[in-house]
């Protein structure tokens, strides 16, 4: 299939294309980066964005042309990947801890570029250690909890851990970060407003706290897909790290976040069984993954609404098919629209860039499955 895109644009029921597929609609995908940049420049905020969604270079490259100030990694393996690639601002979100992660970290960090995070003393001094070792100054974002009870320092304990954390030797406190991804744990729109309202407050009490403790405080990191269009820098965020939105997926449409206009991605699979009201595609839970909503279940067939996935097993996607769709035939294809594209991206290799109904290029997911 490279060889069959590089040669020309192929069209979605060309033969060479096997399935299943997941393709990337190449213009939904540059006026969802477009968008959100345009409000981050809007009220004053840097874009970080956050990689976890596409884990693509050729993606981040996109993001960064379109005036993002650097990127968000989760762990240690995709700080590797992208740096290879000469990104030289990154903030790796995530705890590192262990010498077999700080070992491999110290490269990276030598020459600066990379920030951490913790949200413990405990990981901090391995952070300190790995300072001393490679005579660097390290840059660190403390984690605040705003509500998420996941990780994060609980707020009345930001100035004994930050204050802490300022004396270790070779680190350099910058300042606070969080994630209220709490967020997909309601469904109202009010209710989302008043998680980022919150998200503000506590970052802002967190801030004027450590600065009432004398430790400047440069940076205040937030914001996801769900709560960026809520925040500005006049509530004190200096920077966001949304992820999603790039490509969406039905958790931030159920969640206000997107249209369906800018959902970006689709898996294309095929009809290997039919039966009476039932067809199964070759697209089970190792290509669209277990996660599910309670609207949605595992995914929706674009342009046939109404049928729905009654089963997933590891490689068959088991629909019950409206009276409508009583159509589809063994060999017929259907596009699947996600319901957590994150987890979809990290399964593949490679996908199919579409531009204008045809596959035109293949972008290589140069970090899929570093999970470690």
């Amino acid at each position: 299939m490279t060889g069959a895109a590089a040669a020309g644009p192929v069209d979605l029921a060309d033969p060479l294309l096997d399935t299943p597929s997941l393709i990337v609609d190449l213009e939904v995908l540059e006026a969802n980066i477009r968008a959100m940049q345009e409000h981050a420049d809007r009220v004053g905020m840097a874009l970080r964005p956050h990689i976890k969604t596409h884990k693509s270079v050729r993606i981040a490259r996109m993001q960064l042309a379109a005036g993002a100030r650097g990127i968000s990694v989760s762990k240690v393996g995709e700080a590797e990947v992208f740096r290879a690639a000469g990104i030289g601002d990154i903030y790796l979100v995530y705890p590192v801890v262990g010498e077999a992660k700080l070992r491999r970290l110290a490269p990276l960090v030598a020459d600066g570029g990379i920030t951490l995070a913790t949200d413990s003393v405990e990981v901090a001094e391995g952070y300190s250690r790995l300072a001393t070792q490679v005579g660097a100054r390290l840059p660190v974002l403390l984690e605040v909890d705003s509500g998420m009870h996941r990780v994060g320092c609980p707020p009345d304990e930001v100035v004994a851990i930050g204050t802490a954390i300022a004396r270790l030797p070779g680190l350099e406190l910058q300042g606070i970060s969080t994630h209220a991804g709490h967020t997909h744990d309601v469904i109202a729109e009010p209710e989302i407003a008043a998680i980022a309202r919150e998200e503000v407050r506590v970052m802002a009490d967190a801030r004027a706290a450590l600065e009432r403790a004398g430790l400047p405080i440069a940076v205040v990191s937030a914001g996801s897909t769900i709560t960026t269009p809520y925040l500005a820098a006049g509530d004190g965020i200096t920077e966001a790290r949304p992820g999603t939105y790039v490509l969406n997926d039905y958790r931030t449409l159920e969640l206000f976040a997107c249209t369906p206009a800018q959902l970006g991605a689709s898996m294309l699979a095929t009809v290997v069984s039919r039966g009476p009201g039932r067809a199964v595609i070759d697209a089970g839970n190792k290509t669209l993954t277990p996660t599910r909503t309670e609207q949605h279940g595992y995914g929706r067939l674009r342009n046939r609404p109404r049928s729905t996935f009654t089963r997933l097993s590891e490689e068959h996607g088991v629909l019950g098919l409206a009276p409508e769709d009583e159509d589809l035939r063994i060999g017929d294809r259907v596009e699947v629209l996600p319901i957590h594209v994150c987890a979809w991206m990290d399964l593949q290799r490679e996908v199919f860039g579409m531009r204008g109904g045809q596959i035109v290029e293949v972008i290589t997911i140069d970090a899929m499955r570093r999970s470690r």
